[in-house]
């Protein structure tokens, strides 16, 4: 097993100082005879070295540590985002620590308290809810923060973020070209911003009329697609030409209850949604995505929060935005 610096002090005779300034390459600066840099050097090579973090960390004010609070892990959207971002953290020596809210604002709270308790040198949020202005929180060290995915409104801290609104009314628009005369919209959670976006651009493509319909459900999972769904099929008459929803979550659930009611899902329904999946290559219906680049999002994330580690801090209320990609599978139109 790797020694400490004061193992290998305790076990060659020789002073942590003298040991440390070996260790480093500054032997000659302070006249160390080559005697006892062998002796060092080579019981070293012999037993290996291993770093102190914890004193480290008391001495550099670093933990080399960066928290990512997610809303939900189990949508691939977030999963691929951490994924990328810890590529990001692991290539600059920082290892990312993630936990989810479960879309439950007291719960954010609380991770990102225990993060920044834990002496996190960075924070990525991904947030459920308005943060209190400012004035408001505690004052203290100031953790270097990105947003990403969702920006409220009068939040100071700098986000990073698709266009959804723009991205929503592409895809709708692309949804109608395709043939759609009726169009029903599932959205989970309205009152998160890029929820409220998606269905601004929805609404600028499919209009208001009774041709295009926007349900909502309070939270953004697989079960409330369910129940969306329920709610539409116990409306009665036909299906919809189109389903749009705003979450593979969302999706996954109202598919699910459809092939569960009609034993099937109609392979003449477009299927819309926002991110891309293997298992919608699997539908036999047109589908069409807003594939959202993960990757870029969790580097313009990770080289903002690299700044302000470095000492520049982000404008404040600024909105970077990352373009996304519109996709057609299975498309025999």
């Amino acid at each position: 097993m790797a020694k400490t610096i004061s193992e290998i002090a305790e076990e060659t005779g020789y002073s942590r100082t003298t040991i440390t300034m070996v260790l480093s390459g500054r032997a000659s600066e302070y006249r160390i005879s080559a005697r006892t840099q062998k002796i060092i050097q080579d019981y070293v090579a012999e037993h290996g070295y291993t770093i102190n973090q914890t004193a480290r960390n008391l001495k550099t004010r670093r933990s080399h540590t960066v928290g990512f609070v997610a809303p939900e892990i189990a949508n691939p959207f977030f999963a691929r985002f951490m994924a990328s971002l810890e590529a990001c953290c692991r290539a600059e020596g920082l290892v990312l620590i993630t936990t989810s809210s479960g879309e439950d604002p007291a719960l954010e709270v609380r991770a990102l308290q225990s993060l920044m308790e834990r002496g996190v040198d960075a924070l990525v949020l991904a947030p459920c809810a308005p943060r209190p202005p400012a004035s408001a929180r505690k004052r203290g060290r100031r953790t270097p923060m990105v947003l990403v995915d969702r920006h409220y409104p009068g939040d100071s801290v700098e986000a990073i973020t698709s266009d959804h609104r723009e991205n929503a009314r592409l895809l709708t628009a692309a949804v109608m070209a395709s043939g759609a005369e009726r169009v029903v919209f599932f959205c989970g959670h309205p009152d998160n911003p890029a929820i409220a976006e998606r269905i601004a651009g929805f609404r600028e493509a499919a209009g208001d009329g009774e041709k295009a319909r926007v349900l909502t459900a309070d939270d953004d999972s697989a079960a409330a697609g369910e129940a969306m769904m329920q709610a539409l099929l116990a409306d009665g008459g036909e299906l919809p030409s189109a389903l749009v929803c705003s979450s593979l979550l969302v999706l996954e659930g109202a598919l699910q209850c459809l092939k569960q009611a009609r034993s099937a899902v109609p392979p003449e329904m477009i299927i819309a949604t926002f991110d891309y999946d293997g298992f919608l290559e699997l539908l036999p219906n047109t589908v069409i995505v807003i594939r959202q680049d993960e990757a870029a999002l969790a580097r313009a994330a990770f080289s903002s929060i690299a700044a302000q580690i470095g000492g520049k801090p982000a404008a404040e209320g600024t909105r970077t935005i990352v373009d996304a990609e519109l996709v057609r599978l299975n498309a025999t139109a």
